[in-house]
């Protein structure tokens, strides 16, 4: 019996799951490890995004309303969230810092959190969704174009 296609492809998808995890969870360890959510830091920072949106696509004062109640909303479904992903934070750092890694217990601690992962992935794409649908055509056009040259810049580095 080969065993070993199986357990690459568990590997294999583990990865992939683990890498989205953290891609979408970055914010959040950034925030856990800097300052909190509420602080003025990031209060400036996403002030600092939405001043950039407002200006760059020309955003009027009914678009800047709806992109505003969908933030504080994803905001608050992000807060339910945190506890979770902090709990996970705290159960991995055991195990990257021991002599071996362990791949059986991180493969049963990242699967044990795969429902908080799939749903911060969730709350963060139909935020992504609601915001670009706020945009009239026009606007979608300059966003994916900006989109498109963040992506390129980001890839160089």
């Amino acid at each position: 019996m080969n065993i070993i296609k199986p357990v690459k492809t568990i590997v294999s998808i583990s990865s992939v799951c683990a890498v989205l995890a953290f891609s979408s969870m970055s914010g959040v360890y950034a925030a856990d490890n800097d300052f909190t959510l509420d602080g003025p830091e990031h209060h400036q920072k996403g002030k600092h995004m939405m001043q950039r949106m407002i200006k760059k696509l020309s955003l009027s004062e009914q678009q800047q309303v709806q992109v505003k109640a969908i933030k504080t909303k994803a905001k608050e479904q992000h807060e339910v969230l945190r506890a979770s992903l902090k709990k996970f934070k705290e159960a991995e750092k055991p195990l990257l810092q021991a002599e071996t890694f362990d791949e059986q217990a991180y493969i049963a601690l990242h699967t044990s959190y795969q429902e908080a992962f799939a749903q911060m992935a969730l709350t963060r794409a139909k935020t992504k969704h609601a915001i670009f649908n706020v945009l009239t055509t026009k606007q979608q056009e300059k966003w994916l174009k900006i989109m498109e040259k963040r992506k390129g810049r980001s890839n160089r580095n």
